[in-house]
């Protein structure tokens, strides 16, 4: 995943003693999750954060030229050279000119996320808009940050990806003096925001089918994912859009289709339409009505087996064995 970072280290309004080591902290933890950070060269930003990315790839062994990507302006005779260094094909990153072409560090990412500034950041996050980029402001440190996240927190459904909640946007608004989980969670989210890590499971509710959803709870946890049950999640929101809601946002859906349940086929079928994958599960001698005996079904014994045959099922699912994480 290509993760832009913008804003100023001069202009922070808010915990400015904060905000540089966040910035360094945030630097290290794209590093370590095996991102890619892109940056400009002309501001305090661009310089800290490079220079704290460069050092925890050569500390990590990494290839710096995959893993930190920099852009200067065509008419710059020179300056910030940390990174692997590209000349842009503008010579300013204004938005006066007749074309709407972003700056490349923009156009290339993914996710962009400012930190702190003033003009020089709203103009970034304006490019991003352009380029239908998402933009994630930090609030912690005020300034243009802090207003991009107010702002983009109120267009949220209209501009985020579909597999963040609002709850999940709120960690960029966290009061904290923990740079390093802080940086974690930004992190998080934008992996979220293409890769989601929830499964949604879907089984009736009454108490035999605590143990099936033990054993979708345990074979997730190897691959790095977390298993959902909406009966187990707390919300004051009405149960059928919090059970759509789950299954549009999870990276795919598990069902046990042992009892005949017209909710249980009803969620099946919701998912199939949102283009869902579907893992179906059912008890040996179970026998399927005539709208499910031509889909894969995994029959079990017992929660062993069902841990067992859920295990293959999910590497081929998720194109990885387990314990290794999904990077965009």
């Amino acid at each position: 995943m290509n993760i832009y970072v913008g804003g100023s280290l001069r202009d922070v309004p808010q915990a400015s003693e904060l905000c540089h080591e966040f910035v360094e902290r945030l630097a290290e933890t794209i590093v370590e999750r095996k991102h890619t950070l892109l940056t400009g060269c002309l501001g305090s930003m661009d310089q800290t954060i490079a220079e704290a990315a460069f050092r925890a790839i050569e500390k990590d062994g990494l290839d710096v030229r995959k893993h930190l990507i920099r852009y200067k302006l065509a008419n710059d005779p020179g300056g910030q050279t940390v990174g692997r260094v590209q000349i842009s094909r503008r010579v300013d990153w204004e938005l006066t000119h007749p074309d709407l072409n972003p700056p490349e560090q923009i156009a290339e990412a993914d996710v962009c996320l400012f930190i702190a500034g003033t003009e020089g950041t709203f103009a970034a996050a304006n490019w991003a808009r352009i380029a239908e980029k998402p933009v994630l402001g930090v609030k912690l440190f005020g300034g243009a940050g802090a207003q991009l996240f107010d702002r983009e927190r109120e267009r949220f459904r209209d501009r985020l990806p579909q597999f963040v909640g609002v709850q999940d946007l709120d960690i960029l608004s966290e009061y904290t003096d923990d740079c390093a989980q802080l940086a974690r969670d930004v992190v998080d989210l934008c992996e979220r925001m293409l890769t989601p890590r929830t499964v949604f499971t879907i089984m009736p509710f009454s108490a035999e089918y605590r143990d099936v959803f033990a054993s979708y709870r345990a074979v997730c946890e190897e691959f790095l994912l977390n298993a959902e049950r909406t009966d187990e999640t707390e919300s004051n929101q009405r149960i059928i859009p919090r059970i759509l809601n789950g299954i549009r946002r999870s990276a795919f859906v598990i069902a046990d289709v042992s009892d005949v349940s017209p909710n249980v086929f009803y969620e099946v079928g919701f998912a199939e339409g949102s283009a869902r994958d579907v893992v179906l599960t059912a008890k040996e001698g179970t026998k399927l009505p005539f709208d499910l005996v031509d889909l894969p079904v995994l029959f079990w014994s017992g929660q062993e087996d069902l841990k067992d045959k859920l295990r293959r099922r999910l590497t081929e699912v998720t194109g990885r064995p387990p314990g290794r994480p999904s990077r965009a």
